[in-house]
């Protein structure tokens, strides 16, 4: 039988009897090792596995893109039933502000903001439910409310690590 016929052919290698008399073996698998898309993805996945906290805004970014897909394939106007849900966190904000109001100006500042991005952010799922997340504008904003999430996520931890290790 030819080596070309031959399934799973192992090369044949030929080593010289050594002094002694006693007969060298070599073991050769047919097995080969993983591809270098598989190496790529195992090292990718171990990379996110270690920062899973840190991509925490993107990853849930991309699982509320990938359910308003489905939703919106399912049943579009669904949108219509999660709309007044933009409204919880102006809701949380104005009772925030009843309950403990800021000792700073600043402080006012960045809860309205807050309250305003996740306003924003919690809009973002009915649009797409509705229109589809795979519109340009809706992607588009997509794309910057996740950027902002992110950044905005980074800079809060980075923060907060500082302040911690501060108080020790």
């Amino acid at each position: 039988m030819s080596r070309r016929t031959r399934p799973l052919a192992v090369p044949t290698v030929r080593i010289p009897r050594q002094r002694g008399g006693q007969p060298v073996i070599v073991v050769l698998s047919a097995e080969e090792g993983p591809t270098l898309t598989a190496r790529a993805a195992a090292a990718s996945g171990r990379w996110l596995w270690k920062h899973r906290r840190t991509w925490a805004p993107t990853g849930i970014a991309v699982l509320l893109l990938v359910l308003s897909a489905l939703v919106h394939l399912i049943e579009p106007r669904t949108g219509w039933a999660l709309a007044p849900l933009v409204l919880a966190p102006v809701g949380v904000w104005a009772w925030i502000t009843r309950r403990r109001p800021a000792a700073s100006r600043t402080t006012k500042t960045w809860r309205a903001l807050l309250a305003a991005a996740v306003a924003g952010a919690i809009g973002w799922v009915p649009v797409a439910i509705w229109f589809g997340p795979a519109r340009p504008a809706v992607a588009l904003a997509w794309a910057l409310l996740t950027l902002a999430a992110q950044v905005a996520w980074l800079i809060a931890r980075r923060l907060t690590i500082t302040t911690e290790k501060g108080t020790r």
